[in-house]
């Protein structure tokens, strides 16, 4: 497809309606909708660092854990938002993604907040705010605004924001699937979940997460939901 065409399709989903959101169980595959390939976005990069924590800074390990997804992910064909340190503005990510023409979006993020006691592992699908305590606030130039996303997106991706905690969880590491408006969600063509690794802002998993075996981990984990998701597309 070519970037006019990525630009028209992310166009109509702003200028369409929000419809309203719901919790019943996934619903099929969207007809029509292409099974492959996987786009991963590895969050902040350039002068957008994310969160830092005693100089770990959240830009260069969801850099480093996109990267090894995609590796790992070697039988399915993956699109990455960034490949090196840049920036990439949210409404150009999404752009991309739909011009990419991919089957799903999965965003990799790290978390910071006050308390150095909070930890774990959050995969977010697009809905009502819920989670693991209050979100940090995300610092970005402007873009423009985007209602929610389609009912059967939004709904496949909770299914897959879910799978992805199920594998992460059954690899001992302590996570919940929860709910988020964060811009990236709101895809108009393609489930999409953001995945927030763990907390910088806890001494002990933030050493875990700079560390090659856990990111190893949890990539692992990931790439196991992503490829049952896939396989039943």
């Amino acid at each position: 497809m070519t970037v006019p065409f990525a630009a028209a399709a992310v166009f109509a989903a702003l200028a369409a309606p929000a419809p309203a959101m719901y919790s019943s169980a996934p619903v099929p595959h969207a007809p029509g909708r292409p099974a492959l390939p996987v786009v991963i976005d590895a969050g902040h990069g350039g002068e957008d660092l994310g969160a830092v924590v005693k100089g770990v800074r959240e830009k260069d390990i969801a850099l480093v854990v996109a990267l090894k997804l995609k590796a790992r992910l070697k039988d399915l064909p993956v699109l990455l938002t960034r490949d090196n340190d840049r920036y990439v503005p949210l409404d150009k990510r999404v752009v991309d993604s739909v011009d990419g023409n991919g089957a799903v979006f999965v965003s990799i993020h790290l978390n910071a907040v006050r308390s150095a006691k909070a930890s774990g592992a959050t995969v977010y699908s697009y809905g009502p705010e819920r989670g693991r305590g209050r979100p940090r606030p995300r610092r970005h130039p402007s873009v423009p605004p985007m209602p929610a996303p389609p009912r059967i997106a939004a709904s496949e991706s909770e299914f897959l924001a879910r799978s992805m905690a199920k594998s992460l969880r059954a690899a001992g590491v302590d996570v919940e699937s929860a709910k988020s408006d964060y811009y990236v969600l709101k895809n108009p063509a393609q489930p999409s979940v953001l995945v927030e690794l763990g907390f910088l802002s806890n001494p002990e998993e933030a050493v875990k997460l700079a560390g090659a075996a856990y990111q190893n981990l949890l990539v692992d984990c990931l790439a196991k939901a992503i490829e049952e998701y896939a396989s039943n597309l």
